[in-house]
């Protein structure tokens, strides 16, 4: 009994010899490999990430923005981040 006489029909088929050859040539050689198309979804995870992140920081400045408008909050602004003073009047910082 030879060793060939042994295996199935299946794969003494050309065409499935062929059609496997081309599956692991595409699987593992070719440019858009499995790698590279891991990498791309891990990179597709990340932008969707910074996107979401984006999306709140424009929401955000969006409001800023809108309160600007408002005298009030012009001037509380002022007074907390550049420790802005009516005349005549002394601030004391407590930390």
């Amino acid at each position: 009994m030879r060793f060939i006489d042994n295996i199935p029909a299946v794969f003494k088929n050309r065409y499935f010899i062929t059609g496997t050859l081309f599956l692991i040539w595409i699987s593992f050689f070719d440019h858009y490999n499995f790698l590279f198309h891991s990498e791309l979804v891990q990179q597709k995870k990340e932008l969707k990430k910074e996107l979401n992140r984006l999306k709140k920081e424009t929401t955000k400045n969006k409001i800023f923005l809108r309160n600007m408008n408002n005298d009030e909050f012009m001037e509380k602004y002022a007074r907390e981040h550049y420790l802005m003073k009516k005349k005549g009047e002394d601030i004391f910082m407590l930390d």
